[in-house]
């Protein structure tokens, strides 16, 4: 759908390059961004996504950005009916969701498929900051791996993450935790072949729980917001964890995964974290 061309058709005086030119679709939601000029028309706007698209029942913007100790981002309904709770589909997963009360980006689908074709046979999995399980379950769900467990410290994401596992009883290799990951994590009882730390802002904190719970010749996933084709400040931030661990590492890549604004990337960095330094 050209959204923006049939804005510009609804909306004749008003530039076409302020209007919206697209929108996340999250189950039955569309999630719209409208600069602040244009939201006297929002409820127009949303109007006219409904028209186009039966299968959307709730049109949303955004009101901001992510934030606080959830990660959570204010949507204000503009059309449809008035809920921000849908069911998405990704990778083969059904997933409940919360906009409101829990973070999940339908952008990131590809990268969770690209991290589950990663995994090896036979593979236990940590992930920090799981949210309402997507990470887990798309691992789950497209690996052979022995054990994936999803720590999240977020109640009401917690508990859609244990719903989205009775929803997807087809997975049998994955348990989630509610806690402080950084806590939660070296109490398990053994180390992993792969962690993942999920949470682009803040998850340098989670590192050295993190390294500690990596098996020697392990591999770390580490999310971070950087500036565009800068990632040496996000590695510098591994080589000080790693430093303070005793550990030593090995840069094995860097993956673009997602942006926020035109000069901020979401960066995946990928290590192998060797027995000591």
């Amino acid at each position: 759908m050209r959204l923006r061309s049939m804005l510009a058709a609804r909306f004749p005086d008003i530039d076409p390059a302020r209007l919206p030119g697209g929108f996340d679709r999250v189950g039955d939601i569309a999630v719209v961004s409208i600069v602040p000029e244009l939201e006297p028309l929002a409820a127009a706007i949303g109007a006219v996504i409904l028209d186009a698209l039966p299968a959307v029942r709730v049109v949303a913007r955004r009101g901001g950005q992510y934030g606080g100790t959830f990660r959570t981002r204010p949507l204000h309904i503009v059309a449809g009916e008035r809920r921000l709770t849908t069911a998405h589909r990704e990778n083969g997963v059904f997933l409940h969701l919360d906009l409101a009360q829990t973070y999940f980006s339908v952008r990131l689908a590809h990268e969770r498929a690209r991290i589950a074709a990663l995994v090896r046979p036979g593979e236990r999995v940590a992930v920090l900051c799981s949210g309402v399980g997507p990470y887990p379950l798309v691992i789950g769900r497209h690996s052979r791996a022995r054990e994936v467990i999803g720590i999240e410290i977020n109640p009401a994401a917690h508990a859609l993450a244990l719903r989205n596992l009775a929803a997807n009883r087809a997975i049998r290799s994955v348990r989630f935790l509610a806690g402080d990951a950084g806590r939660m994590l070296p109490d398990l009882g053994h180390r992993f072949n792969r962690v993942l730390v999920a949470l682009p802002h803040g998850g340098e904190s989670l590192l050295l729980p993190a390294i500690d719970g990596l098996r020697p010749g392990g591999t770390l996933h580490f999310y971070d917001m950087q500036a565009k084709r800068c990632h040496l400040a996000a590695l510098a931030k591994i080589e000080a964890a790693c430093r303070q661990a005793g550990r030593g590492w090995r840069s094995t890549g860097v993956t673009v995964c997602g942006h926020c604004g035109p000069a901020l990337h979401r960066l995946c960095l990928e290590a192998t974290i060797e027995p000591e330094a």
